[in-house]
């Protein structure tokens, strides 16, 4: 008989959720025909995997009913569950499971750091320099703490991200990182630059993604073009300070779908991502792809940025600015350094990437 295991995520077409984009990417790349993987949706699935016939796909209940059926397929009858949320329709029942005698092994994962400010400081002391959290509600933190300490084993997407989650859950942990889609994300086949730099950035605007910065960069810089791609209720403030100081080298035009984005990094000069908080930024990873430098803050240790190869790592705003101007004053380094990260960025496509985390999930069934 197959193996079968449970996934925890959704894979929803049309949800643009990290984690549901990150299962459909692995999903699809499935090679083991022994084994049969249960994922439920919610609205319609991912097109691509209805047709894959390892895959069994199943919708859920409407309404807030959703969140029951969920809790009750994880007591199918499974060799192993991966990738579990942080809720409680998700810890409730691998609770539930244990209690009952019907324990199978759990792989998580480790994207990124949530906490408060016990949490950073403990994070701080650790890493040896200063290491911002992502603010969840205490109830939420105390779940995912529940998950990752009752998982048998956790993906850490960076060594960082790893080293830090040891120290709260235990030695068991692997390093796997995340891929891009590079039919999507990459060169173009003619270069169409201009010759005014623009920098973009790309995020919500959640106050640790900061991009408010772009205002002040904008300032200081008038002979370049500013653009910050991303939605959120914080948007329309910015765009009406950007309007009070009568900034025309700034702007916050919304959310782009990815191949638009992937054009967009190709026409650019370089990428900034001012946040102070994330995991492994994949915009990092895709930009890079597109031949494009980032420059990033060093709190989260991204691997996907090495300083002076294929951008840069600064630890303050003022070393922000200085490196963003050199870069804006020097095009020809920064379009040596996009064509180093174009060809760090081969080593993330999600063909070879999920290879790695199938046969790591694997390992525990």
């Amino acid at each position: 008989m197959k193996k079968r295991i449970f996934v925890g995520q959704l894979v929803d077409r049309d949800n643009n959720n990290p984690q549901c984009l990150n299962t459909r990417a692995i999903l699809s790349r499935l090679t083991n025909a022994d084994i049969e993987w249960i994922v439920p949706h919610y609205g319609e699935p991912d097109s691509f995997l209805v047709s894959k016939k390892k895959i069994r796909l199943i919708k859920l209940w409407r309404g807030r009913l959703w969140q029951w059926h969920k809790a009750l397929l994880y007591q199918l009858s499974v060799d192993a569950i991966f990738y579990p949320g942080a809720y409680w329709f998700d810890d409730i029942p691998l609770q539930l499971r244990k209690l009952t005698g019907r324990k199978v092994p759990v792989i998580a994962t480790l994207e990124g750091l949530a906490g408060d400010d016990v949490r950073q400081r403990y994070f701080s002391k650790r890493a040896g320099h200063p290491v911002y959290c992502q603010e969840v509600p205490n109830w939420l933190l105390q779940r995912i703490d529940q998950v990752l300490n009752n998982a048998d084993h956790i993906v850490g997407i960076s060594p960082f991200l790893s080293q830090m989650g040891e120290t709260l859950y235990g030695n068991k942990f692997s390093v796997i990182p995340l891929g891009i889609n590079s039919k999507v994300f990459c060169l173009a086949s003619t270069e169409k630059k201009s010759n005014r730099p623009t920098i973009v950035g790309v995020g919500s605007f959640q106050p640790r993604k900061r991009a408010e910065l772009f205002i002040e960069l904008a300032q200081r810089f008038p002979q370049a073009d500013f653009v910050w791609y991303g939605d959120g209720e914080r948007r329309q403030d910015l765009i009406e300070l950007v309007g009070q100081k009568k900034l025309l080298n700034v702007s916050y035009p919304g959310p782009v779908s990815h191949n638009s984005l992937a054009e967009i990094y190709r026409s650019a000069n370089l990428f900034v991502l001012p946040a102070n908080s994330e995991g492994v930024p994949k915009v990092t990873q895709e930009a890079a792809a597109c031949g494009l430098p980032s420059i990033v803050f060093g709190f989260y240790e991204a691997p996907t940025v090495v300083d002076g190869k294929n951008g840069y790592v600064v630890w303050n705003d003022e070393e922000l600015f200085a490196r963003v101007e050199l870069l804006i004053t020097q095009p020809e380094k920064a379009c040596a350094m996009g064509a180093t990260g174009a060809e760090m960025a081969r080593a993330w496509d999600w063909d070879k990437v999920a290879m790695r985390w199938e046969e790591e999930i694997l390992k525990f069934v």
